[in-house]
Formats: C-alpha cells, sequence, structure tokens
C-alpha cells in the first residue's frame, strides 16, 4: 500500500460503536486498534427494580445504547497478566492465541489466566420513591455516591490453584504435579491416574490466611478473593442481565432492545451431596480446563464427569460469563479483606479493608471499616432466602431475610447465630447447594482456622489500590 499523509485522510462525518480507531494502549503496552464503544464517556448503563414487587428481574433506563454496549466498553473477557499486572488480551473466539494471532499458552508460562476488564469503571447504587437503582459508567455518576473499580482481574477458571513449588496462587491450566489440586497432601496425591485425579483440578483446604499469603506472595496488588471483585462480578451480572437471580434458566437471545436477559442456569448445583461425597469425597472434580471452548462467550458448557470405566456419573452444567467460568455453586470461595464480627443476638458486623494494601490481621478488626450488619437467621444454622441486599462499602451482604429461591435475590444466607467471635464469609455455595448457591450466597458460620475441601479462593489482582469509600460529583 502507497504512503498517505495522514492530512489527507477525509474528516468523519459520524462514527459508529463498530467502527475502529487507533491508538496505543498503555496497560497493553502497544498500538492497537479501539472499537468505538470503547471510548464512549457520556451517559452510564442502568437498571432499577420496584421495591413493592419480589420479582428477581429488573428493567432497563436510562441509555439502552450505553447498556447494550457495556461489556464492550469494559473491555469484559480474558486475558494473560504477568506478575507486574501488564495484560495481554486473548483471542475473544479462541483463548489458545493472542488478539495479535500468537499463540496463548494457558499453562503458566506466559502469566496468568485471567478475566477482567481493561479500563476503570464507576458504580452507583440509590433509592428514589419506590426503585432501586444500579448504575456503571466509565465517568461518575452526576449527583451519586461512586465507587470507582479500578482494572482489575480473577483467575478466569473461577477457583483456586496453588504453584506448589513456588508457594504462590496462580490461574493456570496445567496438569504437572506443581499444579495438584486439594491440598497437594498424601491423599490428594495417591488419586494421580484415577479418575479422581486432583491433577489439573483446583485447590481447596487451606485457610483463608494461607490463601491470601499465597496470593501476596506474587507482589503487589495481588490477593484471593477481595471482596471488591465479588460485588463487581454481581453488579455486572445483575445490570448485564437484568436479573438478580443468576441461576435463572440461561437464554440465548437477547431482548427486544438487544440485552441479555435471563440468568446463566444452576450452574454446578445439581450433583446431589451423596453422589459428590461417594465419588470424590467432596473434593474438586472438575478439570480447570473445562469452558475453555467458549472463549469470551455468555453460555452454559454442559461437560460429563466420568469414571475410570467412562460411564458418565454426573453431566455438569458450568456458567460462562465474557469467559468467567464456575463463579458460583461448584466450590465455595473465602472472602479476602472482609471479616464478620459476631453480636449480641445472632447478628454480625460486616467490616471491610479500606486498601488492597491493607496488612489486615485474620483475628482483628484494627484498621478495616464497619460497612453493613448481617441478620441472624430465624434459626442458627439453617439456609435463609435473601430479600435486601447491602452494597454500601462494597460490602455485598444481606440486611433482610423473606424471600425464596424464586424472588429477590433467590439466594440463601447462613449464620450459626452466635453471639461473638470472628468469622470469614464464604461465598458463591457449592456444587451440593443447589438453589441457595447463586452469587449471592454468603455463610457466616466458619471462623479464620477453618478448611474446607469444597472452598478455595479465587486469584485476584488489580493495577492500583481499590478504595471501598464512594465519593460524590456534581
Amino acid at each position: 500500500m502507497a504512503k498517505k499523509e495522514l492530512l489527507t485522510f477525509p474528516d468523519f462525518v459520524t462514527f459508529s460503536d463498530t467502527d475502529k480507531l487507533f491508538g496505543y494502549s498503555t496497560s497493553a503496552g502497544s498500538p492497537g486498534f479501539f472499537r468505538g464503544d470503547s471510548i464512549m464517556r457520556g451517559g452510564y448503563a442502568c437498571r432499577r427494580w420496584n421495591t413493592g414487587y419480589a420479582t428477581p428481574a429488573g428493567e432497563a433506563v436510562g441509555n439502552i445504547d450505553y447498556l447494550r454496549n457495556l461489556p464492550g466498553m469494559l473491555g469484559l473477557g480474558c486475558y494473560l497478566v504477568d506478575e507486574n499486572h501488564g495484560r495481554r488480551k486473548l483471542d475473544p473466539t479462541n483463548h489458545y492465541k493472542l488478539t495479535t494471532g500468537g499463540t496463548a499458552a494457558l499453562d503458566g508460562s506466559m502469566g496468568d489466566y485471567m478475566w477482567g476488564w481493561v479500563t476503570p469503571w464507576y458504580y452507583a447504587w440509590w433509592v428514589e420513591g419506590s426503585y432501586f437503582y444500579e448504575a456503571v459508567g466509565l465517568t461518575p455518576i452526576p449527583g451519586k455516591p461512586n465507587y470507582k473499580i479500578p482494572v482489575a482481574s480473577t483467575s478466569a477458571l473461577g477457583v483456586s490453584v496453588i504453584d506448589r513449588d513456588a508457594q504462590k496462587m496462580v490461574s493456570v491450566i496445567n496438569t504437572s504435579a506443581r499444579y495438584r489440586g486439594l491440598d497437594n497432601g498424601t491423599t490428594a496425591q495417591s488419586y494421580d491416574g484415577t479418575y479422581r485425579s486432583l491433577l489439573g483440578r483446583a485447590a481447596t483446604n487451606e485457610t483463608c490466611a494461607k490463601y491470601g499469603e499465597y496470593a501476596r506472595n506474587k507482589g503487589a496488588d495481588w490477593e484471593g478473593y477481595w471482596f471488591g471483585m465479588h460485588a463487581a462480578i454481581g453488579i455486572l451480572t445483575r445490570i448485564i442481565f437484568g436479573n438478580r437471580n443468576i441461576q435463572a434458566a440461561y437464554n440465548a437471545n437477547k431482548d427486544a432492545n438487544g440485552l441479555y436477559q435471563g440468568g446463566l442456569g444452576p450452574g454446578v448445583t445439581e450433583y446431589s451431596g451423596s453422589n459428590w461425597d461417594s465419588h470424590f469425597a467432596y473434593y474438586p472434580f472438575l478439570p480447570t480446563s473445562v469452558g475453555v471452548e467458549l472463549a469470551d462467550g455468555v453460555g452454559v458448557v454442559n461437560f460429563a464427569v466420568l469414571n475410570d470405566s467412562s460411564t458418565t456419573l454426573h453431566t455438569a452444567k458450568v456458567p460462562v460469563f465474557f469467559g468467567l467460568k464456575n463463579f458460583y455453586g461448584y466450590l465455595g470461595r473465602r472472602g479476602r479483606g472482609e471479616l464478620i464480627s459476631k453480636i449480641a443476638g445472632g447478628a454480625g458486623e460486616h467490616y471491610v479493608c479500606p486498601s488492597l494494601y491493607s496488612p489486615y490481621s485474620m483475628s482483628s478488626l484494627a484498621g478495616m471499616i464497619k460497612a453493613n450488619t448481617v441478620p441472624a437467621t430465624p434459626t442458627a444454622n439453617t439456609w435463609t432466602y435473601i430479600s435486601q441486599m447491602a452494597m454500601q462499602n462494597l460490602a455485598a451482604s444481606p440486611t433482610v431475610l423473606n424471600g425464596t429461591s424464586a424472588t429477590f435475590y433467590c439466594d440463601a444466607f447462613y449464620n450459626d447465630n452466635a453471639a461473638s467471635g470472628l468469622r470469614v464469609p464464604y461465598r458463591g455455595g457449592s456444587a451440593n447447594d443447589g438453589a441457595i448457591a447463586g452469587l449471592g450466597c454468603l455463610s457466616v458460620y466458619n471462623a479464620a482456622s477453618a478448611v474446607n475441601v469444597n472452598i478455595g479462593s479465587p486469584l485476584c489482582e488489580a493495577n492500583e489500590d481499590w478504595s471501598p469509600v464512594a465519593f460524590t460529583v456534581s
């Protein structure tokens, strides 16, 4: 192609969301093309729910174009992220390729296989009349308390993986012994070569403090399942799907406005506890590679869980949200950066860290922010469905309990109703938990010392500090 002076190119009269501009990405460290929807700055994406109705489905309000284009504007999808937070975008249709066309290795040799966004965004919630609003924009929502969500990501696998040699948390698809799942103990090792193999499976059965230690061993701004990331995933699913019930049936068709609707189905929550126990002793049973074939897609992947005779024990329905897999209802996750302090009557005060850099202790509330008070359950040590949830300080924890599996948030809350002590939040439920186990599912039963074979704490990171303190702009 012959050289041409830039000044001789014509001025465009119109510019659409699918047109592209050429520029330089500082986060990617390279030049490239940007879709028009990635530079839309005005307005915000918004959904609202009538507080007088029990339905989990909300309605779109305001700028429908902004709402429709939100995933592209944020750059939702999967990336290879190095320990210094450099990001390389994976091909949206094939995660074994980079968008540049080169081969992408997901085995750890090219970085961590992460899901997230590549532009900061702002979140606001408010009540107006009989409506509860949630909104996301690339600029702060005027006149509302805003939370800045930095460029960040979490394990695209939706589960924890630990590099046993380096003692670091990672997000890789690798079946070598270095990344053996569970706790890498003698039982885990004895399963090698069988259908119960923990090679290429998630890490579990560690304390919350240990998950944080392994994650922070990677460097600054790395953590386990950070409470802000949990809040962000919930915010995005509710606004993009317009539904508080992530376990609603998957609908491949968009509505009349071209917006997503429905949910991602029950997830891997149809495996009965008795079968999971008898076949796998509640250990991780899915390979970390499951769902990769959907790349940055949205949908459900059916995966046949086989025994040594290749008989199907269970068909798991793995949810995928723009490349994020198994982010509810498979293996629970320990919340990092948050603690519950039990109080008289069985309720609990929910505290969160003011910074990713906070050197918080699992046995102290020093330096933490009180965000919310979670209620006692009507009966101790039972699951009770959530009808109202507080997003103050990004806590994402329940305040009122009178819902069902089909109303309000459609997820449940578990409390031992103890009158004192510190608890570590356990979020998302596990495979045997059924309808209770969507994103809002929360248990405040476990002490900091607890370990469980069906609970991990997926890797998270951000390229700057993450504050849970709101601010307002006019």
